[in-house]
């Protein structure tokens, strides 16, 4: 009997309930609709096939011998561009907050470079936005984070953001920068490794 796979999957497929090669495909677009999907290549017995030739595997009968295999890839969308450019924005924005914040730290013990704290709140705002509109629009959020340390690591910043912002208000320096270089840091570096790559994984996925 004929094998057939598609996407390196086996499907089950009875050959006998088709004229020939040409004539299965319309019943596999609807499982992959061609506004989703596109046909990436297909292969009989090894061999690529172009589909728009006529190529003479496409129209004779379907041999008990023959391996057909088949891929699709999936198009993407307006959507899946937004969320793929948010994380890569909000990659960087992990990178240059954690190179500013340890670089910032002796300034601040000097009370020098004071304005640039404010620019750090202002970036982890932005990367908490940002985070937080990827994980509300990818696929599979609850499943994929589920194992993940996601909600200690944002407590997590959301606390050390508010010690900041105490020490700040309190003109308590040391512990500003002790905190900017340490513990927002480590945060970030957790997020960066942790929680980044499974965000860039699903924001590959197809909406």
């Amino acid at each position: 009997m004929a094998t057939l796979e598609v996407n390196k999957n086996s499907m089950d497929f009875d050959s006998r309930n088709y004229l020939n090669l040409k004539s299965m495909l319309p019943q596999l677009q609807k499982e992959f609709p061609l506004d989703l999907y596109n046909l990436a290549f297909l292969k009989v017995n090894g061999r690529i096939v172009d589909i728009n030739s006529e190529d003479p595997s496409l129209i004779r009968p379907i041999a008990d011998n023959d391996h057909i295999q088949i891929n699709f890839d999936q198009k993407k969308t307006f959507m899946s561009d937004i969320i793929y450019e948010t994380h890569e924005l909000a990659n960087k924005i992990i990178d240059q907050i954690i190179n500013v914040s340890i670089h910032l730290s002796d300034d601040i013990k000097d009370n020098k470079n004071l304005q640039k704290v404010t620019c750090i709140i202002q970036a982890v705002d932005t990367f908490v936005q940002s985070i937080s509109f990827i994980t509300k629009n990818i696929k599979n959020t609850e499943t994929d984070f589920h194992s993940l340390p996601f909600k200690q690591l944002h407590i997590h910043l959301l606390s050390v953001m508010k010690a900041i912002n105490t020490a700040q208000n309190t003109q308590d320096y040391i512990m500003l920068a002790d905190l900017l270089e340490y513990e927002l840091k480590d945060n970030l570096t957790q997020w960066k490794i942790l929680i980044m790559p499974t965000l860039r994984k699903q924001s590959q996925v197809r909406l």
